[in-house]
């Protein structure tokens, strides 16, 4: 089988979700290519890029991240584009495929894939999905599958409308998504409930040992995830403030980029806990893996942000669990689907630093309790994210979706 997964931009240092499931498919057989705009701008790598030499499987379309550039550059594209494929290049610009024409994508990926064919197109985040719609009515892959992630559906047909996916969601042959609380916001955006399967991002457990408790520090709750809004980080940092008056030696590690970590600063020196908070920025999937051997309490605050983003799946939660860690998040999005409350970890409402705090103080204080919930916290994650189970699931979604066609 022929595949080929188009992102944005390839290797994203905040999508290692994807570089995982590409290494899951290559190792079931599958011939994979990577369709991305551009090449990322992270100063850190994914060492399974270079293990599975994934550099050489990518296809960059070559757009500039600039609209303004792009559209500097269309009349020498539209001219090759047309002198090749006169009704593709045309077809390129039609209003029909909704963003994936307005920014300008659709001419540059026409460009850059002549005398490709694939037998599935997989399309990470819902407006590649539009673009991936373009490819395959222009002959590029018998059939197409979209995946959602999150913000993709929780906002964006808010900012462009809501009728935005709709001519992806016709071309889809199969449109997955990574818990329930997605597949229903998909099917409430109007993609045929059939179309649509339930398939989580997961993890490689080998990359995650469970390191005895024994090993690690008593004191240090660790985070992981962009410095924005919806990851809830200011209400990690006023509950850390409070878990410190009982446990002083207490340290708070963040691990991410982001436009938040001076706000995140400032407020830690505010409330006086600037020597324990500790933003680390980002880091390799090998340092993160350190990381969560090390920690003992592992806390994502997650919120509903005033766009209307929250976390789809909330992968750190899994990884985080995969490595023994028992967890403190928050009751949003589709976080509760992938926390066994009470037994891999605690659940509380959001935006409420209170019930955070007491939640860590309660793991902080309780080794038995952090190493029983660790267990248990393991092997939830090795029987729902194991990263080779959902690859053989997803190949099973593209080869379905070939049988259909056939």
């Amino acid at each position: 089988m022929r595949a080929a997964v188009l992102v944005s931009s390839f290797p994203e240092l905040s999508e290692k979700f994807i570089v995982n499931q590409i290494a899951g498919l290559l190792d079931l057989g599958v011939d994979v290519d990577i369709l991305a705009s551009m090449p990322a701008q992270n100063a850190v790598g994914h060492e399974l890029v270079l293990r599975y030499g994934l550099a050489g499987r990518t296809v960059y379309a070559g757009m500039p991240r600039s609209l303004r550039k792009r559209l500097a550059h269309l009349p020498a594209l539209m001219a090759a584009n047309l002198r090749d494929s006169p009704l593709a290049a045309l077809r390129s610009l039609s209003p029909r495929y909704s963003t994936a024409s307005l920014s300008l994508k659709n001419p540059y990926f026409l460009r850059a894939l002549r005398g490709r064919r694939y037998d599935v197109l997989h399309c990470h985040f819902g407006p590649n999905g539009l673009v991936g719609a373009f490819l395959k009515e222009c002959g590029f892959a018998k059939r197409l599958v979209v995946s959602f992630h999150g913000s993709d559906i929780n906002s964006y047909p808010d900012r462009y409308g809501r009728r935005v996916y709709r001519e992806m969601y016709r071309a889809a042959d199969a449109v997955t998504a990574g818990s329930r609380f997605i597949a229903a916001k998909i099917a409430a955006n109007g993609c045929a409930p059939e179309k649509i399967r339930i398939l989580p991002v997961g993890v490689r457990m080998d990359e995650h040992p469970p390191l005895a408790f024994a090993n690690r520090s008593a004191r240090t709750i660790l985070s992981v995830g962009r410095l924005v809004e919806v990851k809830g980080f200011r209400y990690g940092v006023e509950a850390f403030a409070a878990v410190r008056k009982e446990f002083p030696e207490a340290e708070y590690l963040i691990v991410g980029q982001g436009s938040g970590s001076a706000e995140l600063l400032s407020l830690a020196r505010e409330l006086g806990v600037a020597e324990g908070l500790k933003l680390l920025g980002p880091q390799s999937g090998e340092r993160v893996a350190e990381l969560y051997g090390r920690a003992s309490v592992f806390v994502l605050p997650s919120i509903r942000a005033r766009d209307g983003a929250e976390e789809g799946q909330g992968l750190v939660l899994q990884e985080a669990q995969a490595s023994g860690l028992p967890v403190v998040s928050t009751l949003v999005g589709g976080i509760p689907e992938g926390v066994r409350e009470g037994e891999t970890g605690f659940l509380v409402p959001q935006k409420d630093p209170d019930a955070l705090a007491d939640r860590i103080r309660r793991l902080l204080g309780d080794a038995d309790l952090r190493e029983r919930m660790g267990r248990s916290a393991r092997a939830f994650a090795e029987g729902n994210y194991d990263m080779r189970v959902l690859s053989a699931r997803l190949l099973g979604i593209y080869e379905a979706a070939l049988a259909i066609s056939s």
